[in-house]
């Protein structure tokens, strides 16, 4: 049942959870050097992180009966599902590049372990593909889906449950310094919304893999000119 002690108790956890997890589990700019070493190694164990995580989650609505509605697994018409998936694409990237281009100018550098977890070569740019399939899949049915649908639920109204989910999903991105909370909260409350007009995850997965799609081949080249130089060889191609 959507207002079940269990699942609400759940989608709690995970709010607070999976900030706190992504925050003891952080690496420091000491380790960047193991992490440019190591990308495809990187992407496969957070890929495999996120799948155990959302498995769980999903066993937890199938042994509380949760409707496959409460948590966006429902499909409607292609044709307007996929318009939203692009409009909040295009809605996507343009913030994360506002984003961006306002923290050069106010002075906040972006991560230096974000630049160093982009694809270098072919063979990375695969594996960043399948982790950003997983991402998109398993952080939407986590934040957007399961924590964003139970907690609408238990308080009657979609939009504080989207604000706590667009928060959580924002400190969970943390290792990318402030920048990187802002610019990930951001996305995150633009990415709930054609999963609260729509009822549907399936807008927002399409959206969220397109927009990490676009940046992981090539387009962070683009979003960080100033940044990188000063960088150093986090740049570079060392595959």
């Amino acid at each position: 049942m959507p207002g079940d002690v269990i699942t609400i108790g759940a989608a709690v956890v995970l709010l607070i959870g999976i900030p706190v997890l992504t925050a003891r589990g952080g690496l420091s700019d000491e380790q960047l050097e193991d992490v440019r070493d190591a990308r495809s190694s990187v992407y496969i164990s957070a890929s495999l992180s996120l799948i155990f995580l959302s498995g769980l989650f999903f066993l937890i609505a199938l042994w509380r009966d949760l409707p496959p509605e409460v948590v966006g697994w429902q499909v409607g018409m292609a044709a307007p599902a996929f318009a939203w998936a692009a409009a909040t694409a295009i809605a996507g990237l343009s913030v994360v590049w506002l984003v961006v281009r306002i923290g050069i100018r106010i002075g906040l550098p972006e991560s230096g372990m974000a630049l160093a977890l982009m694809p270098r070569s072919g063979r990375e740019i695969a594996g960043f593909l399948l982790l950003a399939a997983a991402a998109a899949v398993c952080e939407e049915y986590l934040f957007r889906g399961f924590a964003q649908g139970v907690v609408g639920q238990a308080l009657g109204s979609p939009w504080p449950a989207v604000g706590l989910a667009s928060l959580s999903f924002g400190i969970s991105h943390g290792y990318q310094r402030l920048i990187g909370i802002v610019r990930a909260t951001l996305l995150g409350a633009l990415l709930a919304l054609p999963v609260v007009f729509t009822g549907s995850l399936f807008p927002a997965i399409v959206a969220h893999f397109w927009i990490n799609a676009v940046i992981g081949v090539g387009g962070w080249k683009f979003l960080y000119p100033e940044a990188l130089p000063q960088t150093g060889s986090i740049g570079s191609n060392r595959d």
